[in-house]
């Protein structure tokens, strides 16, 4: 970096460049607060429902919502299935003819 200073002398592009080099680092640093704050936040959150023995609620809350996507999945799976087995019945016109 000296040597490009010591080429083109200490001009915008430079400034530019520190810049964006400050900016990036000042985002990763927001970034790793945030995710620190989620973390610490869903840490309290967890100790306060089981202190109030929430945890089997909350289990079985969670186990309704897995559930109720794998039976969406599977009805997904069945009506494409149907509408596959149903294109290879349908007969053309010609066919009907014959």
């Amino acid at each position: 970096m000296e040597d490009w200073i010591d080429e083109n002398g200490n001009s915008d592009t430079m400034s530019n460049y520190n810049y964006l080099v400050s900016s990036v680092r000042q985002a990763g640093d927001m970034l790793k607060n945030e995710q620190q704050n989620h973390q610490n936040f869903r840490s309290m959150v967890f100790e306060w429902m089981n202190d109030r023995e929430h945890g089997d609620d909350w289990n079985a809350w969670i186990k309704e919502k897995e559930d109720a996507v794998q039976k969406q999945q599977a009805e997904e799976v069945s009506v494409q299935e149907e509408t596959e087995s149903s294109e290879e019945t349908v007969e053309t016109p010609d066919e009907e003819k014959e």
